[in-house]
């Protein structure tokens, strides 16, 4: 799996579990607030981070022998 779809898939699988936890438990507004920011900031902090690995030597004397 490559490291652009394992972090969309982290992502996706996150949300998910946020979402059956807001839809079955939350029912007050002071939850919700703490559901969102635990819910919606570490995703975003991942997406933001998560970077490629940088390219290897041994890559980039290949791609230069292309």
């Amino acid at each position: 799996m490559k490291p652009e779809d394992m972090k969309v898939a982290v992502v996706i699988a996150w949300a998910l579990i946020w979402s059956v936890i807001a839809v079955s438990f939350v029912s007050s507004a002071s939850s919700w607030f703490l559901l969102v920011g635990s819910g919606v900031l570490p995703p975003l902090m991942i997406l933001w981070m998560w970077h490629p690995d940088a390219q290897t030597v041994p890559a980039s004397i290949r791609e230069a022998r292309k």
